[in-house]
């Protein structure tokens, strides 16, 4: 900060109005990044998300066609949603910066921080290798389809016979260890 003192003004008088600006632009930018909060909604309107001015989460609300989406393609929708609001959330805060800091050093950096906007997916089951839709099988069982048998259960042991002694089981036997190398002490100090 240069000096810049008005005729027959002293420093002390010039720390009190720069300090006053200063406040009076923290009390600027805190209500502007308050008011940065997006809220987007899908295209199709199942998802809702607000994200804060901090990039956090704060609502999520499902519409009545989230359910028929299946759980790949709504949660694809899902992360989808909350990037868009995220990145408008930070175009808000960036732009709220800048027009109370005007273009300085700050304003740059912050921009360095944006998220790149990526191409939008295309909303094609078949790019999400994951989703059953995009290998043609259908995510809910089919009439007439018989789920797998369960697993067999270990056979429980025979109750002792009258007149025998119990014997314990025997102890699991214990694993080898691997030979010890010159580097085990700082692997495992203790």
């Amino acid at each position: 900060m240069q000096p810049n003192f008005d005729a027959g003004e002293d420093f002390a008088l010039l720390l009190e109005r720069e300090a006053k600006k200063l406040e009076e632009k923290a009390h600027a930018l805190t209500a502007a990044f308050t008011a940065s909060a997006s809220t987007v909604r899908s295209p199709d309107g199942s998802v809702t998300v607000t994200v804060e001015a901090n990039g956090s989460l704060s609502a999520i609300e499902f519409g009545n066609r989230a359910t028929a989406l299946g759980p790949a393609r709504l949660s694809s929708l899902v992360m989808q949603t909350v990037r868009e609001a995220q990145r408008k959330t930070v175009e808000k805060v960036t732009e709220s910066y800048t027009e109370i800091n005007g273009e300085d050093e700050a304003a740059q950096l912050v921009r360095t921080f944006l998220p790149k906007v990526e191409d939008e997916a295309p909303a094609d089951p078949e790019q999400d290798k994951w989703a059953p839709e995009a290998h043609h099988e259908d995510p809910r069982p089919q009439a007439g389809h018989r789920p797998p048998p369960p697993p067999p259960q270990a056979v429980p042991p025979m109750p002792p016979q009258p007149g025998r002694p119990v014997r314990p089981p025997n102890p699991p036997a214990p694993r080898p260890r691997r030979p010890a190398g010159p580097d085990d002490d700082e692997m495992s100090p203790w």
